[in-house]
């Protein structure tokens, strides 16, 4: 891979008080450089050489810009002072620098930032790029919801001196780190394109920015271009509130015949809410037999597991509000209010902008302008932003509420059953002969509040919880496009990222189930995929994992198997100080089944063993399946 003319080096470094160690792979060779600095060899000089002198080329990681570029760029800072030092002072000083990164809290970098924000070779981080801060996962995580080949935690102690006849295994460790973090780059390329994109066409260098940071760059760039005023200036506005009356924020028209949800809404009119509080207002109500939630957290029905599958002279439709926080924003002016009609300028020609590229086609375009589009509601409720502006955001997310429930009005006053609301959209179960009314009904909102509603229909729907479902899309039936199955939360047949690796054969086998009829044991007894069967958990730094009774690492990728012993992660527990000794108290430790309806297999390492041989424990997953119909079939059955 080539950035900007230069090519990409992926590097990884791990630091002992007594060795320091480097590993920089070629992304074009896949050749792998080491530097190392023990009492074997000092490759100090050709270490500097290589990030300082060599000018043609971009270094990439994971969580670099916060560790491993700091102590790169601190060598390179003391490179003279550094280079008439033993070995063992050099390793000894970088690991003292690495005690004080890992040991720091949260933004607080007073101690490095000389060489946190020292820029002596060009670089970009992978984990940046990928999550905020509060989304951040550490790299073993990655290897794991990445389905990489090898899944390895370091088995020393970085606290202590590493034996020399050690050193060349931990060197083994770092190449894999290297390895991985080279094929997840790959995986990311088209984010690296889109990035190179944003710096050609906004001159914003965000290779290592999030989606959400990227957005407030593009935003900051226009405003300030706008209105003259420096970036220091900007991030010092704000305007904050302490408390906000909700009936300031409602609009005047929101009104409803339901007297039920006439009363909701003079109940929220009632209501003061203090921004600082973590939850605020809350309400719930039972509406035509469905529980809604409204609050400041936003509107959800309750849901409880349940099959819509529409009669012939019905159909599943769902309404949701096309772009609503940004059409919010452009219709109503509701921006943050420090920032002035300049702002709203600013975002409108942003968003007439994405729907020019949306329409011709610029994907790339696209997807940067969406990101600033939707950056603003999010940080206009933090308080360390310059687009901190509670009441706009509060006008907002309650009245996003309670224009759906205005739709939710007319649906029931048209016989219609509600399936299920969510943030932005209604879906609901109504017969055929009604749809033109409930066109007109959608139209009048859509009128009274200046928003655009965008409708489409499901074959059937499968409800197992708000954010648990999935949905088969209007011509599914006729075409068996897999992109017509809409899948959300504990369904989702594809591990993202970063997020967790669960057992998609559960959820295959359960959408199968009720799309083809396939008995779920069929279905996964035939799947000849291991991936589709692996698990994994987090597990914190304060526990250790034992499976069976042999110690292993902390994060581990395993599936349920017949031959293999339990995983546990056992936690050493306090001492008491009311007690004299350990026989006094009832245990010294805590054990956790981490999978306690069957023992499993670690399969960190991947290998070329068949399926068959590798003693899958088929009834507990056939047995996890069966117990998701079994809710969804036994609640239909309780209907009638």
């Amino acid at each position: 891979m080539w950035i900007r003319g230069k090519q990409v080096y992926v590097y990884d470094i791990e630091v002992f008080p007594n060795v320091f160690h480097c590993a920089v792979k070629s992304t074009e060779t896949n050749e792998i450089i080491h530097f190392e600095i023990s009492e074997r060899k000092n490759q100090l000089a050709e270490l500097v050489d290589f990030f300082y002198n060599r000018k043609d080329i971009m270094l990439c990681g994971y969580n670099n810009h916060h560790y491993d570029d700091v102590i790169i760029n601190y060598i390179i800072d003391f490179f003279y002072k550094l280079q008439h030092l033993s070995y063992y002072k050099v390793c000894k000083s970088l690991f003292n620098l690495s005690n004080t990164i890992i040991k720091s809290e949260e933004g607080n970098t007073e101690k490095f930032k000389r060489w946190k924000y020292a820029h002596y070779f060009p670089s970009m981080d992978l984990l940046t790029m990928q999550f905020s801060s509060k989304l951040r996962v550490g790299l073993k995580t990655m290897q794991v919801t990445m389905h990489y080949k090898n899944v390895q935690e370091y088995d020393g102690d970085f606290s202590i001196d590493l034996p020399v006849n050690s050193i060349d295994d931990m060197i083994k460790y770092n190449d894999n780190d290297v390895d991985s973090t080279t094929e997840l780059l790959g995986r990311l390329s088209k984010d690296v394109e889109l990035r190179l994109f944003i710096q050609e066409e906004y001159g914003i260098d965000c290779l290592s920015m999030d989606k959400t940071k990227i957005g407030e760059k593009i935003l900051e760039k226009k405003y300030c271009e706008a209105t003259g005023i420096t970036t220091k200036q900007l991030k010092e506005m704000r305007s904050p509130m302490d408390y906000v009356p909700l009936k300031d924020v409602i609009l005047p028209f929101i009104q409803y015949k339901n007297p039920k949800l006439q009363e909701v809404l003079e109940d929220m009119k009632n209501q003061i809410v203090y921004t600082r509080e973590r939850k605020g207002y809350e309400k719930k109500f039972v509406l035509s037999n469905v529980t809604y939630s409204v609050g400041v957290g936003g509107i959800h029905s309750i849901n409880t597991p349940e099959i819509f599958v529409p009669k012939s002279d019905e159909y599943i439709g769902h309404s949701d509000v096309a772009s609503m926080y940004p059409s919010f924003i452009i219709k109503y002016k509701w921006i943050p209010r420090h920032l002035g009609e300049v702002f709203w300028r600013v975002y409108s020609k942003i968003y007439d902008e994405r729907i020019e590229a949306k329409h011709s086609g610029q994907a790339l375009k696209n997807d940067v302008l969406k990101y600033a589009l939707n950056a603003v509601s999010g940080k206009m409720q933090q308080e360390a932003s310059w687009m901190y502006d509670p009441f706009s955001v509060f006008k907002i997310r309650i009245n996003g509420q309670l224009v759906l429930l205005m739709l939710v009005d007319r649906l029931l006053e048209l016989g219609c059953k509600i399936v299920q609301i969510n943030t932005d959209g209604v879906m609901y179960v109504a017969k055929k002969t009604m749809k033109d009314k409930i066109q007109e009904s959608i139209s009048e909102v859509e009128q009274l509040t200046q928003l655009t509603f965008e409708s489409d229909n499901y074959e059937a729907f499968y409800q197992y919880a708000i954010n648990d479902y999935f949905g088969v899309k209007e011509g599914y039936s006729q075409s068996h496009d897999p992109k017509l199955i809409e899948k959300k939360g504990m369904f989702i047949t594809k591990n993202s990222l970063g997020k967790g690796l669960a057992p998609v054969i559960i959820p295959k086998a359960v959408i199968n189930y009720f799309v083809t009829g396939q008995s779920v044991t069929e279905f996964i007894e035939k799947d000849d995929d291991i991936r589709d069967f692996l698990m994994s958990q987090a597990v914190d730094k304060k526990f250790k994992i034992v499976h069976g009774d042999k110690p292993v690492q902390r994060i581990n990728r395993f599936y349920a198997s017949t031959n293999g012993p339990y995983l546990f992660k056992v936690k050493k527990n306090e001492k008491p100080t009311n007690i004299s000794s350990w026989n006094d108290y009832e245990q010294e430790e805590s054990w956790s089944n981490m999978l306690t309806k069957s023992g499993v297999t670690i399969l960190n390492k991947f290998d070329d063993l068949p399926i068959k041989d590798r003693k899958i424990n088929y009834r507990y997953y056939i047995s996890e399946a069966n117990k998701i119909i079994a809710n969804f079939t036994e609640k239909q059955l309780e209907l009638f």
